[in-house]
């Protein structure tokens, strides 16, 4: 079995429901952002398995605020 590249490349798309797709390397580059803002891998994490969807989004538009606010949301 062979690796695809284009899986692991920052150019790849991520796609959120039927009408949105974001680049790898935007979602890539929130966590970068999100973790410059102290918010954890760890917590980034709870995020994405509470709300996958709205944490994909927050990431790839560097939405740090929203991402707080589902951090939070996802310690309850």
């Amino acid at each position: 079995m062979h690796d695809d590249e284009g899986y692991r490349s920052v150019q790849s798309l991520v796609y959120v429901g039927s009408d949105r797709a974001f680049e790898l390397g935007a979602i890539w580059d929130g966590v970068e952002a999100a973790e410059l803002a102290d918010i954890s891998l760890d917590k980034i994490g709870r995020a994405l398995s509470h709300n996958w969807v709205a944490t994909v989004i927050a990431l790839a538009c560097k939405n740090i605020a929203v991402l707080r606010a589902l951090t939070a949301e996802a310690k309850r």
